[in-house]
């Protein structure tokens, strides 16, 4: 029996929970030829559901469909890069006529684009270096998909990256491009909710009001409880609701740490088991277990003041107070100052992450099994 607790590759239609108004909005909003733009904390699906989307009759069939994720990238060589190379993916599978069209458009890298000796085919084995004038190399890539024999949409993932970029001109570059097609559509999707915003409600950036936006929040959980239980009587097997409910409420209903106890508790436990609460906490402590020694190492890779610190936010779970006094004494810090260093430091790591909620900043650490370990080491 297929596991039916997908946690990587694209989700079979009988094995997506819900998202059913999500994915009408989406499909509607993109035949009526409007951006959008999709955020959500991590890991919370947002990628599953464009893919999901991209799925749907109306989209597979009427357009070619892109998706990148950029987190990796730090500069606009590396974000033409990666468009390339995704471009080039979803072409091959159309045959060489489609490929050469275009490559043949790619004149700033035409001395770097080989052919496959047995197939024939030309091969996108560009590297960092190759790419001589991005900004040239981007609009090379922008009028393929203006002129391209279907209409496209393009998901690009993590978008606030850009932000980051040493090249100060990103924004302003990709929306001049983009606001003048009209044979593409773009997701801009992220985790970073305060950055992403910012860039499309405020009035002094290029991205302004140029895209639909969606909030992607939790499943709710009696949606979520009724699924798991769907797809265990389905194979024949049993869970308790209690089980499931434990597992939601372990992690607020972030999708895909849920998601994964069941997919390790579907793979591991004896098929005529009834799954009940033990069992989804063993689950959970095997895979905190699994994780332990990849997360002993990030750990050994910060400083003290940066190691304390982490360990004080996980222990609060979220919080906003973390250069009150209270804070400080509470968990044994050195200072608010020193603590405020180690929080930048925390960020630009990706180890810490925070949401805006009102004029407080509630800060927490992203990965929830990282959180539960750290908790546990440490406690």
């Amino acid at each position: 029996m297929e596991n039916p607790f997908y946690i990587t590759g694209i989700i079979p239609e009988p094995y997506f929970c819900d998202r059913g108004k999500e994915t009408m909005w989406f499909v509607s909003t993109l035949e009526n030829k409007a951006h959008i733009l999709l955020t959500s904390p991590r890991r919370m699906g947002k990628t599953q559901l464009i893919r999901h989307v991209y799925e749907q009759p109306a989209i597979k069939n009427n357009y070619y469909t892109f998706y990148t994720d950029i987190y990796p990238t730090t500069s606009l060589h590396e974000l033409v890069l990666f468009l390339g190379k995704e471009i080039y993916s979803v072409l091959v599978p159309k045959g060489k006529a489609v490929i050469d069209k275009f490559l043949a458009g790619l004149h700033s890298l035409a001395g770097c684009i080989g052919y496959d000796p047995m197939s024939g085919m030309p091969t996108f084995d560009i590297k960092l270096g190759d790419i001589h004038t991005p900004e040239l190399t981007l609009e090379e890539i922008f009028r393929y998909l203006e002129q391209a024999d279907k209409p496209c949409i393009f998901a690009i993932d993590e978008f606030q990256q850009i932000a980051q970029y040493p090249e100060k001109n990103v924004e302003a570059l990709l929306r001049a491009h983009i606001q003048k097609m009209n044979n593409c559509l773009f997701i801009y999707a992220g985790s970073n909710r305060h950055i992403l915003e910012n860039m499309f409600n405020s009035s002094a950036k290029p991205f302004y009001n140029s895209a639909e936006q969606m909030y992607l929040d939790r499943i709710p959980k009696d949606v979520y409880t009724a699924f798991a239980n769907g797809q265990f009587l389905k194979a024949g097997r049993k869970i308790l609701p209690e089980a499931v409910s434990l597992a939601y409420d372990l992690f607020e209903g972030h999708t895909y740490y849920v998601h994964n106890v069941l997919h390790n508790v579907f793979a591991y436990q004896n098929p005529d088991k009834v799954v009940d609460e033990s069992d989804i906490n063993k689950t959970l402590n095997d895979i905190l277990e699994e994780k332990g020694r990849t997360f002993a190492s990030v750990m050994n890779q910060l400083n003290y003041q940066q190691k304390e610190t982490l360990i004080a936010i996980a222990k609060e779970v979220k919080t906003s107070s973390v250069t009150s006094v209270g804070f400080v004494k509470k968990h044994a810090l050195k200072s608010p100052s020193s603590v405020q260093y180690a929080i930048g430091a925390l960020l630009d790591k990706q180890l810490l992450t925070y949401q805006n909620e009102g004029r407080a900043k509630i800060y927490s650490v992203p990965d929830r099994f990282m959180q539960m370990w750290i908790c546990r080491i440490y406690g």
